[in-house]
């Protein structure tokens, strides 16, 4: 079934595509086994979509200045160090799929509920060096929670729709549709 879920993927956001670079001056459209991508939304969304404060005691007014704000922390004490460090990164697991990339030239980005608006912010200068650079490689955009979800969750849907139409493997299919559904 890996070979069905192999396909091409684009994040656009008020009218920027996000996961567009370009390698050795040709634009590339992200294209990967889309499986990662599908199954990091199933197990974060809804937690993008709570009102989850950022779980360290730093100061900024987006994910990527929280997260880079909070590795200014030190401290002698082990315990209290991998505590902090451990919350800073389940907290960042939860918002970015930059970890479930399987390997591909996916860009890092993160994902925030303020009020009623997704904060979509990245930061991707520097973040390949094999010639790599994305075509919007920072940016801060708000979307408003009701799209964020809707084309989100339409994007999983059609996902697992095209992926039942094209698979032999029924009873694979079925077991996977039942862990996103």
């Amino acid at each position: 079934m890996i070979a069905e879920t192999w396909g091409k993927f684009e994040f656009w956001v008020n009218g920027k595509e996000l996961c567009k670079f370009s390698r050795n001056n040709h634009e590339i459209t992200y294209e990967w086994n889309l499986i990662h991508l599908v199954e990091w939304l199933r197990e974060n969304l809804s937690t993008i979509l709570t009102d989850e404060e950022f779980p360290l005691p730093v100061q900024g007014k987006t994910a990527i200045e929280l997260l880079t704000n909070s590795l200014d922390f030190d401290s002698d004490n082990d315990d209290e160090f991998d505590a902090w460090f451990s919350k800073k990164q389940n907290w960042e697991f939860k918002h970015s799929w930059f970890a479930s990339r399987g390997g591909s030239n996916l860009l890092d980005i993160y994902f925030r509920k303020i009020g009623q608006q997704i904060e979509i912010t990245w930061n991707n200068e520097e973040l390949y060096q094999e010639g790599i650079s994305f075509l919007c490689s920072t940016g801060l955009e708000y979307v408003p929670i009701h799209i964020f979800e809707s084309v989100l969750k339409n994007y999983i849907h059609d996902f697992l729709e095209t992926l039942r139409l094209k698979t032999e493997f029924k009873d694979e299919y079925v077991k996977f549709a039942k862990q996103i559904l």
